[in-house]
């Protein structure tokens, strides 16, 4: 993770990853950092976020449905691995 500053600052660091309801974070040593977003179907969509920004990351978020706690709730369940 040292080697993956923006993705640490939005795992880490308080108001990113915790402002998602519902997010869960598995770390995993030694694994790159892996989205995985389940659908309602049964279906799972992954995102390698190495090469994202810690913007970039809540974008794409966003573009996926995922609203902040503040904002509302989500109709999906989110979990991320993270090295």
């Amino acid at each position: 993770m040292n080697r993956l500053p923006e993705v640490r600052r939005f795992l880490k660091e308080p108001g990113h990853a915790d402002a998602y309801e519902g997010l869960k974070i598995n770390w995993k040593p030694g694994k790159p950092p892996i989205l995985s977003i389940f659908g309602e179907d049964g279906s799972t969509e992954t995102v390698d976020l190495s090469k994202h920004s810690t913007d970039e990351i809540h974008d794409l978020l966003a573009k996926k449905g995922f609203e902040r706690k503040a904002a509302g709730t989500k109709s999906e369940d989110l979990r991320v691995r993270a090295a």
